[in-house]
């Protein structure tokens, strides 16, 4: 028995109180910052400033989505802009409709793919840019929707004279199916945890979707030059080396959002789970040791917490600590939903969040024993 300022604890009670408080003290450290961040960026008083923006949708085999997406794009209210499409090898109708709207607007350019190539997502990404005229990028995939004619103007809204990588939010259509559930949660945990970081000036891309950067600076950069030694997330690897602390902006504001409409059934999500675990291993040292961090801690602070609440006389005090962060959780995660316009990720979400790293350890020690190599678009 140890005795501490007349407290008498068990060596195996002490350890793990230490431990307990530690990880919970690390804990708070992550969900302050979520605080900061979930207050952060709301709209200041400044004069209007509309940079031209070229929308860039790289599609194969979309024309139904593209039906539905570009004529919303092409009616934004926005003094200066284009829309860019990619058709890469479609075999569908998606180069008729494509002819046959551009004869309708100016404001719409297409290119086309004819052969397969080793980096198809970065040669459709590339063409887009090249045949793009205008200051900003921004990009979408033909299974994204935007609500309202604003949201082209919301995103500039959000810019500085420093921007240089912006990052939107995502949200997944609110469908049935638990790997469905999954994935929002995840999605919705990733850019509170990623956007976060860039307080420690550890900025992360969390999709290549609803985000932007300048086209000067992607060419005068040579473009993907510097992260074509990987076959996938060639946008988003581009982002995480050009952003920092002070260029980069995420947006905490539902006008600037867009829904994706894609199904997820169990392969479509454990391939989006395989292929974000692929992208981490991809960030710098920093990056990957503030994700370590946080998911470690909080496997040690719930199983530490479950043998304190056996253990330990002071389960009551443990119970407290643990319902004070589940509340301070609940609070921003409210807020941030607000922001973001979801709903419904409470109190599931709580259970996610100690559950996901233990999935991530499952889907990390599969694709090692497996050997798993994929080309992902």
């Amino acid at each position: 028995m140890i005795e501490i300022s007349g407290f008498t604890f068990g060596s195996t009670e002490l350890a793990l109180l230490i431990v307990f408080v530690l990880m919970f003290i690390i804990q708070l450290f992550y969900q302050l910052m979520m605080a900061t961040f979930t207050l952060s960026g709301r709209k200041k008083h400044k004069p209007a400033s509309y940079p031209s923006f070229s929308i860039i949708i790289p599609s194969r085999n979309y024309e139904e989505n593209l039906r539905e997406l570009i004529p919303t794009l092409l009616e934004q209210d926005y003094p200066d802009f284009e829309v860019v499409v990619v058709d890469d090898c479609s075999s569908d109708g998606s180069e008729w409709y494509l002819a046959e709207l551009k004869l309708q607007t100016n404001k719409l350019k297409t290119s086309r793919i004819i052969q397969e190539t080793d980096f198809p997502n970065a040669l459709a990404i590339t063409i887009g840019i090249r045949a793009a005229s205008k200051e900003w990028l921004v990009f979408l995939n033909p299974l994204c929707r935007i609500t309202g004619k604003t949201w082209l103007k919301s995103f500039a809204d959000e810019l500085h004279p420093k921007t240089e990588a912006v990052f939107g939010f995502v949200k997944y259509a609110n469908q049935s199916g638990l790997m469905r559930v999954f994935i929002r949660y995840e999605n919705f945990d990733s850019f509170l945890l990623y956007g976060s970081a860039r307080y420690l000036g550890l900025s992360m891309p969390v999709t290549d979707m609803n985000v932007a950067y300048k086209r000067e600076n992607f060419l005068n950069r040579r473009g993907f030059a510097a992260v074509l030694d990987s076959p996938f997330s060639e946008n988003e690897l581009y982002l995480n080396k050009i952003s920092n602390r002070e260029n980069s902006v995420y947006l905490l504001n539902r006008s600037t959002t867009c829904t994706y409409t894609g199904d997820s059934d169990w392969y479509d999500g454990m391939n989006f789970k395989k292929k974000q675990l692929l992208l981490r291993k991809k960030f710098t040292v920093g990056q990957r040791v503030y994700l370590w961090v946080n998911y470690n801690s909080r496997i040690v602070f719930d199983i530490s917490m479950i043998a304190l609440l056996v253990l330990s006389p002071w389960r009551l005090w443990v119970a407290a600590v643990w319902v004070f962060k589940i509340i301070h959780e609940l609070v921003w995660g409210i807020v941030a939903m607000k922001r973001l316009g979801e709903k419904n990720h409470f109190p599931g979400l709580i259970l996610f969040r100690s559950v996901v790293p233990l999935f991530n350890r499952i889907v990390s020690l599969n694709q090692f024993f497996n050997g798993q190599k994929r080309k992902w678009k």
